[in-house]
């Protein structure tokens, strides 16, 4: 039975029955979903150009960049070799004295500055203030008084023969040392009006040559070292061993021995100060030579 209110009123309408149930409201879009859309796209976008660029990188490097490590790595690693000699005076001709102790040897350095290199035969002048620079060279045979091994003065050959495997030319004014048992600076020499002498070889690229003296002696070399050409002396005897490991550690490239004991020579300083390295031997022999460096 269906009861109805007693309270109804005549302009109201009851509807009878049971009430159907509310349908859910249809949700709208969010203007949120869009922007979270939108910023992981993005982030995937910069993540796949990130990789690319880190890939590319990778297999290609920028080349600028790749020169510029390089040359910073090879400055750090290859040391530049300075110089001994002063140089800032370019005009005048002298000879700068050095001295140095390299591996508990005392050395005398010689250093002929703006004077052109040359072969002497004979005793040289000590009143000849156009030699700033001169020592006894090549060996002197003791059979017959003549020089020891292939020699050229001036373009004329005065001795030939292979007694020793270092040898010493001088070509236009240029000094070249080396070890060969055949150079063709010899015939060069001959040709050119050119210098050219064999001694003992001390140092052959860097490395150390053994020769058959073992005793000790005052010793003497030509050597050179980076751009510079350099006379060293020991100012007390040493074997020819701790001599050339001496001239490597002073950074000798290519050393040749030039006739050492108290073998004469002189030099003038920069104030044109004359000084004697030995003096003059009683008896000197006929092919007594020199290597000096005179004024151009």
């Amino acid at each position: 039975m269906i009861r109805l209110d007693d309270n109804i009123q005549d302009d109201e309408l009851r509807v009878l029955g049971k009430p159907s149930p509310e349908e859910p409201k249809k949700k709208g879009f969010k203007w949120y979903y869009a922007v979270a859309i939108l910023l992981i796209i993005s982030g995937v976008i910069f993540a796949a150009v990130r990789l690319f660029d880190i890939r590319r990188n990778e297999i290609v490097p920028d080349f600028y960049e790749t020169e510029l490590s390089d040359t910073i790595a090879m400055s750090e690693t290859i040391p530049v070799m300075e110089k001994l000699g002063n140089y800032k005076d370019s005009s005048k001709a002298y000879t700068e004295h050095i001295e140095m102790t390299v591996n508990d040897i005392p050395l005398d350095i010689y250093i002929p500055h703006n004077a052109k290199p040359r072969l002497f035969i004979g005793t040289p002048d000590l009143n000849d203030k156009n030699v700033i620079f001169t020592t006894q060279a090549a060996d002197i045979r003791a059979d017959n008084g003549k020089i020891n091994g292939a020699f050229v003065l001036a373009g004329e050959p005065k001795a030939w023969g292979l007694s020793k495997k270092g040898y010493c030319g001088i070509i236009d004014g240029k000094i070249t040392i080396g070890v060969a048992a055949n150079s063709p600076l010899f015939e060069e020499a001959t040709e050119t009006g050119g210098y050219f002498f064999r001694q003992y070889p001390l140092v052959d690229n860097g490395k150390l040559v053994e020769n058959e003296p073992k005793g000790k002696s005052i010793r003497k070399a030509i050597c050179q070292r980076g751009e510079e050409i350099v006379v060293v002396m020991t100012s007390e005897p040493e074997s020819f061993h701790d001599f050339s490991q001496a001239l490597i550690d002073l950074g000798a490239s290519n050393a040749v021995y030039l006739v050492g004991s108290a073998s004469y020579g002189y030099f003038r300083d920069k104030f044109d100060q004359l000084s004697i390295i030995y003096n003059k031997q009683r008896g000197g022999q006929k092919y007594e030579n020199h290597i000096q460096w005179v004024k151009e």
